[in-house]
């Protein structure tokens, strides 16, 4: 048998050209009979790449301070100017603390905003203990500011242990 060559042109899955060759050889089966196998060779030109390019304005909302902002301030309204503000960002922002100085007019990241610090480092806040019905409070010195939640170090006044705490409200903490 005489090895024949076709070729093929298929589109292929993103648009590109293929090419496929393919050569017929007959190879002797087992009860003698020529059986063809078929070797192709698979072509793919790259197509031209499309890209689409729109230019339309994205206006993402900017949070700037309007006065110069000490650190641990709570921001209200008044203290911010939002640009391109869609409503929600508000929210992200006012009732929480700065945790950075920042001046008037430069830009405030949600990474420069945390929720309230309600327990002040070395102040003198209530511990409680508490283990099923027994429940033991004395006081202690906070080490650390904490706000609701947080993990803050409380010194024992009576013992002077240092203690690990959460924040369980204004100058109140839990130890377990």
């Amino acid at each position: 048998m005489k090895n024949s060559v076709a070729s093929l042109a298929l589109l292929g899955f993103i648009g590109a050209p293929v090419s496929l060759s393919a050569a017929d050889h007959s190879t002797p089966f087992v009860d003698g009979a020529d059986l063809p196998i078929i070797a192709s060779t698979i072509e793919v030109e790259k197509a031209p790449s499309t890209k689409a390019e729109a230019e339309t304005p994205v206006s993402l909302p900017v949070v700037k301070a309007v006065n110069n902002l000490r650190a641990g301030t709570i921001l209200h309204r008044s203290d911010l100017n939002i640009e391109n503000d869609n409503g929600f960002i508000l929210d992200d922002f006012v009732g929480k603390e700065i945790k950075r100085a920042v001046y008037a007019g430069k830009t405030i990241t949600k990474n420069d905003v945390g929720p309230p610090t309600i327990i002040e480092r070395n102040a003198i806040v209530s511990l409680e203990f508490v283990r099923g019905p027994l429940v033991i409070t004395t006081e202690g010195r906070a080490l650390d500011s904490g706000a609701m939640g947080d993990g803050v170090r409380v010194m024992n006044l009576s013992s002077k242990i240092i203690l690990s705490a959460v924040v369980t409200g204004p100058n109140q903490a839990r130890t377990r």
